[in-house]
């Protein structure tokens, strides 16, 4: 055999060694976090990437949060415009990205007035009791208002 065949022999072997254990230790580390840390999990937090005590808002005090129904601006008229409707230039939801479309009905949080989805906010305060975009907690505005 030639040199230039054993170099090319040696070659294969070592890609094909390199192949096998980065499968086996893929495959360990998938064993090892198996489908208990998978986000439908209870108390999975997907953001964090950890099991974490969840400590959202409670759905009655969720349920008092105001909503509005979204239109499209066709003029600016601050004396129309509904306390709940979004800011002027805020059209897209923070949580899952998408632009509001008319219909879409809204959630705005007191304190920090930011408005989002009513679903996609739901659900982000049922897991942590902080606004997606300031962080700051809507219970502390609620209970200064009361």
């Amino acid at each position: 055999m030639s040199r230039d065949t054993v170099l090319i022999y040696a070659s294969v072997a070592a890609l094909v060694l390199l192949s096998v254990l980065t499968f086996l230790c893929s495959s360990r580390r998938r064993q090892g976090h198996g489908s208990s840390s998978s986000s439908s999990h209870p108390g999975y937090d997907i953001e964090l990437g950890c099991r974490c005590a969840t400590a959202g808002i409670a759905e009655a005090e969720l349920a008092a949060y105001p909503t509005s129904v979204y239109s499209s601006p066709t003029r600016v008229d601050d004396d129309v415009q509904p306390a709940t409707a979004p800011l002027p230039g805020d059209t897209t939801c923070a949580v899952c990205l998408a632009m509001y479309a008319d219909g879409d009905e809204l959630r705005r949080l007191p304190g920090c007035r930011h408005a989002f989805h009513r679903r996609c906010v739901d659900e982000w305060l049922r897991r942590r009791p902080s606004c997606p975009l300031c962080r700051t907690s809507p219970q502390s505005t609620t209970a200064k208002n009361s």
